[in-house]
């Protein structure tokens, strides 16, 4: 199951999705992060070494081995030139999961306390002003794309700030229950309701964390402008606090309010079921829209004859599934 932690910069989403990693971890549930954001903070807050971060290949920066793989035998994709986000899988794509080794995981993974890291990266100083962002998180959706997870699996993304994951890539739509984080301000309570304008015509399902709470007006105000779709409150956090100076205590000396929070993120994902007809449909929609935006200008092709209308994740599952009991 993934789940993703969206919200303004700055809103808590990397504190919250390494919380929620390391109690899953903590669980002893196999969980793989990807940190998402142009701006690389997630690895940090997981407690990676500033050495062990720098030297990770990062999936939308290295991206040949990673492209290669997933491109496997698919007849509809003739190059890798043609990739975009939403690149749909296809009969031929290479597919990747927790339980299949893969040279991805091998070159492109890092491993921590039982929690597994990768990474699209961000610019560094000859890409900045010369490339857009989406170069590196489009990285994460054809990854996604390309994934085979299931119930009691984690995939945890911390996503770019802002609404553009539900807007021009669509990317939230990738994920089984997205966690908006959200402070009391106007400014993040404005970036909610973009989200979910552009949320619900795709049924994307969102569920809001208020953080950086100090009194109950904070509470009513988050809680009066995003109503039922409320979880709860993160709490002040000493937790939080010791774990920004690089203290990292054990996740269950986490505070008593804060950890049922937690628990209640992971009851809510595990209440879900996946839909991977529906996925693919929605994925579908959101390749057409790029398709006519922008895509087919661009490579002055229909990137509409990347979409197999013979693919069924369903069959890739089940010849999994053959070959692990095999």
């Amino acid at each position: 199951m993934r789940i993703a932690f969206c919200g303004k910069g700055g809103s808590g989403k990397s504190t919250l999705s390494s919380l929620t990693a390391r109690y899953l971890a903590h669980l002893n549930k196999p969980v793989l992060v990807v940190d998402g954001d142009i701006n690389q903070h997630l690895g940090h807050a997981l407690g990676f070494s500033e050495e062990e971060l720098a030297q990770q290949p990062k999936l939308g920066m290295d991206t040949d081995l990673f492209y290669n793989t997933i491109k496997g035998d698919n007849a509809r994709l003739p190059s890798l030139d043609y990739l975009t986000e939403s690149t749909p899988a296809a009969r031929g794509s290479g597919f990747l999961s927790f339980n299949q080794p893969s040279p991805v995981f091998d070159y492109y993974e890092r491993y921590k306390n039982g929690i597994r890291l990768l990474a699209v990266g961000g610019h560094d100083d000859e890409k900045v002003g010369a490339t857009c962002y989406h170069t590196f998180t489009g990285a994460f959706g054809i990854f996604l794309n390309h994934f085979i997870d299931g119930q009691g699996e984690y995939v945890i993304g911390d996503m770019c700030a802002g609404a553009d994951p539900f807007a021009s890539s669509g990317l939230a739509s990738r994920f089984d229950a997205v966690f908006l984080v959200v402070e009391p301000t106007l400014k993040s309570t404005g970036v909610y309701t973009q989200c979910k304008q552009y949320a619900e015509p795709f049924g994307i399902k969102i569920f809001v964390i208020g953080n950086k709470i100090e009194n109950q007006g904070d509470k009513d105000f988050i809680a009066n402008i995003v109503g039922n779709d409320l979880v709860g409150f993160f709490e002040k956090s000493d937790y939080v606090r010791n774990l920004e100076k690089g203290m990292f205590d054990p996740i269950d000396q986490l505070e008593a309010p804060n950890k049922a929070l937690l628990e209640k993120v992971i009851a809510l994902t595990d209440s879900l079921q996946r839909d991977w007809k529906h996925y693919q449909d929605v994925g579908v929609k959101f390749h057409k829209q790029a398709a006519e935006g922008w895509a087919n200008a661009m490579f002055g092709l229909d990137i509409m004859d990347q979409v197999d209308p013979e693919f069924s994740y369903n069959d890739v599952i089940a010849q999994m599934r053959t070959q692990e009991a095999a």
